[in-house]
């Protein structure tokens, strides 16, 4: 991602392992990363693997924006297969204090 993200927006950070059971996640992972990108107040997201564990970003103009998409149909309809798509996650908000950039070209 190469947009700065502004000081004081807000960062939700999903990390997790995948489980053995993926049916249907490809399918709902792309719905759902085309569905959040028209939520007002998205910044964008990065994700980031070591191929065991990944660590999945998103960029918030501010809480009330995560809880919007939090109460989003499909977002709800992609959580309750959380237990049998990951084999452990936890979520985590925090708040971007300070951002800076390098990019080699």
């Amino acid at each position: 991602m190469s947009t700065l993200i502004p000081k004081g927006s807000i960062i939700a950070s999903f990390i997790y392992e995948k489980s053995t059971n993926l049916k249907g996640y490809e399918k709902m992972n792309q719905l759902t990363i085309n569905e959040v990108s028209k939520n007002e107040g998205f910044l964008g997201n990065e994700l980031f693997s070591n191929n065991e564990k990944y660590i999945f970003i998103s960029y918030w103009t501010d809480l009330d924006s995560i809880q919007k998409w939090k109460n989003n149909e499909l977002h709800i309809s992609a959580k309750k297969m959380g237990k049998t798509w990951y084999k452990s996650y936890k979520l985590q908000i925090s708040e971007l204090q300070n951002n800076y950039n390098l990019e080699k070209i």
